[in-house]
């Protein structure tokens, strides 16, 4: 097992964790994603996707925070205070940062 693997495999749980862990799992999440990122940026392919696809889903379904987010800045509490909706920001570009790496890393790193 080579170092990208192992980075991908640690993303993986980590992302399942955020599934599953009240109160921090969005930052679970997030850290899955950075690994995830690093693996995608060393070679690795296929398993950057998974953790993606599987943050994707926890952060639309199983993230509460995410949606207390939203609704306050529907009620109007973000014009109110001035504040960006800072969690749905982080996440989209935590999520985007994966396949930016695909994207970015040499294609003699990249492996099938």
């Amino acid at each position: 097992m080579n170092n990208e693997n192992g980075l991908s495999i640690a993303a993986i749980v980590l992302a399942v964790l955020g599934a599953i862990t009240p109160g921090v799992g969005l930052y679970v999440g997030w850290a899955a994603l950075a690994l995830a990122t690093l693996a995608a940026l060393g070679g690795a392919k296929g398993l950057p996707i998974a953790v993606v696809a599987i943050s994707a889903i926890v952060f639309l379904v199983l993230t509460p925070s995410l949606w207390v987010e939203a609704a306050a800045h529907k009620a109007g509490f973000g014009e109110a205070t001035g504040a960006p909706p800072i969690l749905r920001i982080g996440s989209i570009i935590a999520l985007i940062a994966p396949i930016v790496g695909l994207i970015v890393a040499p294609s003699e790193k990249r492996r099938e």
